[in-house]
């Protein structure tokens, strides 16, 4: 009897059938390839297949469908089927694989080692079975009616045994009287303990959840209401007392008869995927380069401090510190020694204050400091002249000795109740008098210092009347795929070509618009121009039949209740397909109120565009939220491509971000590239798409043109 056994690959990309081939390469194994699932289908009849491998997204007929017709076949009905997927780990997808007979799942990009490891089991077991099915053969005439009970008594065994026994996951049954009826080897690797210790001791499984999440975990066992598709992340202690993080699945078990047979649970150690996001979270709070809270941490703070104030009446004083020319330090040595050299002066800052304060880096040469509960005024003006002394010693690095002046502003209350952003605001209003009155020095805010401050309503007056003149222009700044360096799309970005001031920078009108509320209809224009001229183009230039047009969308567009509708009425009008559109909405606003983001992305995305997370990385999204958002990319902000050379942190960042999104089949795209450094990192992280000064800066309608004509 021959050792080599048939293995049926089915996969829709040929690439996909390679790798397969050749990590199998060299083993006793006949693969049988096929493109699709009617192909598989009829390689069925002419094989005795000992595994199938199916990819479960194929055009036609999927994965799951090409399963449920092998199981509905007497003939092949009892090949083991293994998913190789690189669709979503939603145990939903992966129930339904079981639910069809799935043995396993492998997700891509496929371990070359774990897959010849299956491989070898079930090609061992397929050869037993052949042998088993000789030996069954010989002994028919005599025992045929007790051979064939003992036969499906054995294939039922069998494929429950490999469904538990090779699962990666930590499987259990458990019978209606709590006792343990199965539990599988992989307990031991998440856990530390062995099958045997939980058969000895059903508490165990309760002894070694985390005391803080054992109310959680009895509730969520005990609820005969909860199932399917709930799921509970909770701790466990191991073997060795280390912290573990598991996602635990159940499902009831039932007999044909309705007879209760207990629960089946299911549980993935998804430390790592906590870690991940308690990384992200911290990214999202601390500035990346020095690792001191940023400015949505210090704004949160301060809201503390105000808040203690107003019922101890104690003092407390808001900071706002610009380093004097310090930017002459980044043209003259170069950004590693600048790094450096902020780094420094944080560690100084931080020596100074006490331990309850809070010394923040709103980026740039601009620092925050949070100076609270003090009994009285003088006590808070020293500790800030200590403070603005503290900058006249110089500062080494690299053997180079610096001296850093700098601008500080601050503003001191005491009792009342007043808004943090508004004290921030006074501060460097303050600061603004200290560089205008010659630098290196401290100022404290008074309210006549607002009296130079740009008048909102005039900014607000004349972009009124330049939405109505139509004076803004959508420019473009393409998007290029980091494997081929060929064009994908564009990002259309807002300008302000003013009749008397020329452009006009956008970090000038695009926060009055944004507090105005004149940024919905700001948005509309750019999205209005940005649907037309791209269309033009595909009727033009034949690839730009293959490009997409991102456009950006503010809280206050995303919040319209007509977002949608809108949409769908200006891709009518200007005849954009809707699969050319993709619409960024950033992080922090999708996050706001998850629910309710959920349902405006739903309605988006029933038009047919593209979704896309934008500045992915300073906010805090949590994994349950962001496999409900129906996306289709993520953008890396521009601050961790950035700081990729200078802090290899980033680096780790970003790769967590790129395995995150592709585990959940998004696109990532890193913004900000200015070097073919960073361009080779974000490539060698698997990074799919970029954008920046590397590429191009953002161009005009006729610049961008030319652009596509280029790239044919």
């Amino acid at each position: 009897m021959s050792d080599t056994v048939d293995v049926l690959v089915v996969d829709d990309e040929r690439i996909n059938l390679k790798l397969v081939e050749g990590i199998l390469k060299g083993y006793d194994f006949n693969l049988v390839t096929a493109l699709s699932g009617a192909q598989a289908l009829e390689c069925l009849s002419n094989h005795d297949f000992a595994v199938a491998l199916l990819d479960v997204m194929m055009p036609g007929m999927d994965g799951f469908e090409l399963a449920e017709r092998i199981r509905s076949s007497e003939s092949t009905r009892d090949i083991p089927i293994i998913f190789i997927t690189a669709i979503s780990k939603d145990q939903r997808h992966v129930f339904r694989g079981y639910e069809l007979g799935a043995v396993d799942y492998l997700f891509k990009p496929v371990e070359p080692e774990v897959l010849r490891s299956k491989m070898n089991i079930f090609a061992d077991l397929h050869r037993k079975k052949r042998h088993l099915e000789e030996t069954t053969y010989r002994l028919e005439a005599t025992v045929k009616q007790l051979e064939a009970s003992k036969a499906a008594l054995e294939k039922s065994e069998q494929r429950y045994r490999l469904v538990a026994d090779y699962n990666y996951d930590w499987e259990c049954w458990i019978g209606p009287e709590g006792d343990i009826r199965y539990i599988s080897p992989s307990c031991e690797r998440i856990s530390g303990y062995s099958p045997d210790a939980y058969v000895q001791d059903p508490d165990l499984f309760g002894k070694i959840v985390h005391p803080d999440d054992r109310p959680g975990w009895f509730s969520f066992m005990n609820d005969e209401a909860v199932g399917g598709d709930e799921n509970l992340d909770f701790r466990i202690y191991d073997s060795n007392v280390k912290v573990r993080w598991l996602s635990l699945i159940k499902h009831a078990i039932r007999t044909e008869e309705g007879t209760n047979l207990g629960i089946r649970i299911s549980m993935r150690d998804i430390t790592n995927r906590k870690r991940m996001e308690e990384q992200l979270k911290h990214s999202a709070l601390h500035d990346t380069l020095t690792g001191l809270p940023n400015r949505v941490l210090f704004l949160d703070r301060l809201s503390q401090a105000v808040d203690r104030s107003v019922e101890d009446s104690d003092y407390y004083a808001a900071l706002f510190i610009n380093l004097d020319r310090f930017q002459a330090v980044n043209d003259h040595y170069g950004h590693a020694v600048g790094d450096t050299l902020m780094m420094r002066i944080s560690e100084n800052l931080k020596g100074i204050v006490r331990p309850l304060d809070t010394v923040a880096r709103f980026g740039g040469d601009e620092f925050g400091i949070l100076i609270h509960e003090m009994d009285n005024v003088l006590d808070v003006q020293a500790l800030i002249k200590e403070i603005h002394n503290s900058f006249s010693k110089s500062v080494e690095v690299e053997g180079i000795k610096f001296n850093v002046s700098a601008s500080i502003g601050y503003d001191i209350a005491s009792g009342t109740q007043v808004e943090s952003e508004e004290l921030v605001h006074n501060a460097q209003v303050a600061m603004n008098e200290a560089k205008d009155s010659g630098k290196n020095r401290y100022v404290a805010y008074h309210k006549s210092m607002r009296e130079g401050v740009i008048n909102i309503l005039a900014v607000e007056n004349d972009l009124k009347r330049a939405l109505k003149a139509r004076e803004f222009e959508a420019y473009y700044q393409p998007i290029v795929n980091l494997a081929d360096g060929r064009l994908y799309g564009f990002e259309a970005l807002a300008r302000w070509n003013h009749p008397e001031r020329g452009m006009v920078n956008p970090g000038e009108f695009i926060p009055v618009a944004e507090e105005t509320g004149l940024i919905v209809e700001l948005g509309m224009q750019i999205l209005e121009q940005a649907c037309g001229v791209m269309n033009t183009w595909r009727k033009k230039h034949p690839i730009a039949s293959e490009l997409t047009i991102a456009v950006n969308i503010s809280a206050k567009q995303f919040g319209e209740s007509s977002l949608a509708a809108d949409v769908a009425s200006l891709l009518e009008r200007s005849g954009l397909p809707s699969y050319c559109l993709k619409l960024e909405i950033t992080e922090t606003v999708v996050m706001l109120d998850a629910m309710k983001s959920t349902n405006q992305l739903n309605l988006l995305k029933d038009l047919g565009i593209l979704l896309s997370i934008d500045d992915f990385g300073t906010g805090y999204s949590s994994m349950s939220y962001l496999q409900k958002f129906p996306t289709d990319q993520l953008k890396i902000d521009l601050s961790f491509v950035q700081r990729m050379e200078s802090a290899p942190e980033n680096i780790e960042i970003i790769r967590a971000i790129v395995n995150m999104a592709h585990s959940l089949r998004l696109r990532v795209v890193a913004e900000g590239i200015e070097t073919e450094r960073q361009r080779d990192l974000l490539y060698s992280l698997q990074c799919d798409y970029g954008q920046g000064y590397l590429y191009s800066k953002p161009l005009c309608e006729a610049d961008a043109e030319d652009f596509v004509k280029n790239s044919e």
